[in-house]
């Protein structure tokens, strides 16, 4: 039920104008993550983001979505430099029964400055507490570091891993939802 109200809200954010989204498609032999980000509102300190993602992991036999509002800025005089807060909420289910919802709040990052030629780093870390964990979750640990490369203007391929972790209540124990090396390109248009 909560995956579906997921997907309807996915659905409206991208029923609107494009104005500098974006589209994240990244996969492996196992698994595919596909992400939507959609500029709120932009002004001279930085940009609010709406994002969605849907997950699927088959070797970890998980699926999720997540919903997200993001606040990113280019701070000081440092080129290529972006960093940013935010908010996720994550729902899914594995196949060891185990359905969650949780809230996080997280960090992101990259660097691309313009003397490397289109190369960059980026890496986001997000943390749910239990507080703003539910049904089968105690926690929920997200990380990832990607090595990025602009081969075009509006076209940037990567490689990066992706880890998720996650506290079961039941079980009292932290099992991996997804652990994983992608490749995969994010598109801007």
């Amino acid at each position: 039920m909560t995956l579906r109200i997921f997907l309807a809200l996915a659905l409206c954010l991208t029923a609107t104008a494009a104005a500098a989204d974006s589209i994240d498609i990244g996969f492996n032999d196992d698994s595919f993550q596909l992400i939507y980000e959609r500029p709120l509102s932009r002004d001279d300190y930085g940009t609010a983001l709406a994002s969605g993602r849907f997950l699927h992991n088959g070797d970890e036999k998980t699926t999720l979505g997540s919903i997200g509002a993001d606040f990113v800025g280019e701070p000081g005089n440092v080129p290529g430099l972006e960093l940013g807060v935010g908010t996720k909420f994550y729902a899914g289910t594995t196949d060891r029964s185990t359905d969650f919802i949780n809230l996080a709040i997280g960090l992101r990052g990259a660097f691309a400055p313009p003397q490397f030629w289109g190369l960059g780093v980026a890496g986001r870390l997000y943390y749910a507490p239990k507080v703003f964990s539910f049904r089968d979750s105690e926690r929920l640990l997200e990380s990832e570091l990607r090595l990025t490369y602009a081969v075009l203007p509006k076209v940037k391929v990567y490689v990066g891993y992706q880890n998720m972790r996650l506290k079961e209540d039941r079980r009292n124990e932290n099992w991996t939802i997804d652990d994983a090396v992608r490749i995969g390109f994010v598109g801007t248009f």
